[in-house]
């Protein structure tokens, strides 16, 4: 048999039940992750940090340079963006040997990138998988491209 005394822990814990509830539906859902954000070196060891709004260049003796508006000589942008394979391996106009070694690469026929202006210069970081980065580092026509892990 039922007894009404058997309804007080339930009757006390259905306030919390429900405040914990009503808490759990109005928190905003958690953004989701930037997956260029963290750091990544070339084969020769040098890295780079992607954070959310710009790069860190890391030096070999340990210090890092942001770039930024101050570090730029006030020339500088940064975001995202979705790029097509064909804008990608045309980046490169007068130095087809590298052209060609990024049509080799890319074969998706879009990419998501990560797009630094700095001065003078281009950084496009293209996201091959959750793992590697193609950087395409360009001054003018002129242009390197690395291949870059994530650390």
């Amino acid at each position: 048999m039922f007894r009404c005394r058997d309804r007080r822990p339930v009757r006390r814990a259905l306030p919390a039940l429900l405040a914990a509830g009503l808490t759990a539906c109005a928190a905003p859902p958690a953004p989701p992750a930037n997956p260029f954000v963290g750091t990544w070196a070339t084969a020769d060891n040098d890295t780079v940090t992607l954070r959310q709004d710009t790069v860190v260049e890391n030096q070999p003796n340990g210090q890092s340079t942001p770039l930024d508006r101050s570090t730029c000589n006030g020339t500088f942008s940064f975001g995202y963006a979705v790029w097509r394979r064909e804008a990608l391996t045309g980046l490169l106009p007068r130095q087809p040997n590298l052209a060609q070694n990024l049509s080799e690469l890319l074969v998706a026929p879009t990419y998501p990138v990560a797009l630094l202006r700095c001065d003078q210069g281009d950084h496009t970081y293209v996201m091959l998988n959750d793992r590697e980065l193609v950087a395409i580092y360009r001054d003018g026509d002129i242009g390197v491209v690395e291949r870059l892990a994530r650390r």
